[in-house]
């Protein structure tokens, strides 16, 4: 159970960290996640860049209660409420037929599609179950593993996080989707 629960640390924190250093490398990012924010047509204009402030530092609050010791399970119940409210977005924009591009993790002319919805989601779903694990362990996820057990989790973790990040360019080399533009 111990190694599940640090997969699924693992996986949203570096969810996490590429997203936020996307949003967070310039000014700029920031700013275009805003923008991207308010071309999703679910909150108004006049609200993209406050929600975009609290999107990011959810998403900042939420790593480090994942990261720091003792507080994993809330961290997992702020990943699932986080990743939650991304989904209801990402829903409302797809049914709503936006056009905008995933500022998910950064700058993207992919328009909003459900295969976010879907990323989102099973985000949100990982997060529960590992706060259902966290809680029936009831020990640090990183105590009492073992190295083979520690380096299975960081590399499924690795490769959960690879695939997360390059959905649209995966989606896109199997032929499910035309290339951005």
């Amino acid at each position: 159970m111990r190694v599940l629960v640090a997969t699924v640390v693992l996986l949203i924190a570096g969810v996490l960290v590429v997203s936020l250093a996307g949003k967070l490398r310039s000014r700029a990012s920031l700013r275009a996640f805003a923008d991207g924010l308010g071309d999703l047509r679910v909150i108004p204009g006049r609200l993209a860049r406050p929600v975009a402030g609290v999107a990011v530092a959810a998403e900042a609050v939420t790593l480090g209660l994942l990261l720091w010791p003792g507080t994993t399970a809330a961290g997992m119940a702020a990943a699932a409420l986080l990743f939650g409210g991304f989904t209801t977005a990402l829903v409302i924009a797809v049914r709503r037929g936006s056009r905008a591009g995933c500022q998910c993790f950064g700058a993207s002319s992919a328009p909003v599609a459900w295969r976010h919805v879907a990323r989102s989601g099973c985000l949100g779903a990982a997060a529960l179950a590992g706060l259902v694990a966290q809680l029936a362990v009831a020990a640090p996820p990183f105590s009492g593993a073992g190295g083979p057990q520690l380096v299975a989790a960081a590399g499924m973790a690795t490769l959960g996080v690879g695939v997360l990040v390059w959905l649209d360019e995966l989606a896109w080399l199997f032929g499910t989707t035309t290339p951005a533009r």
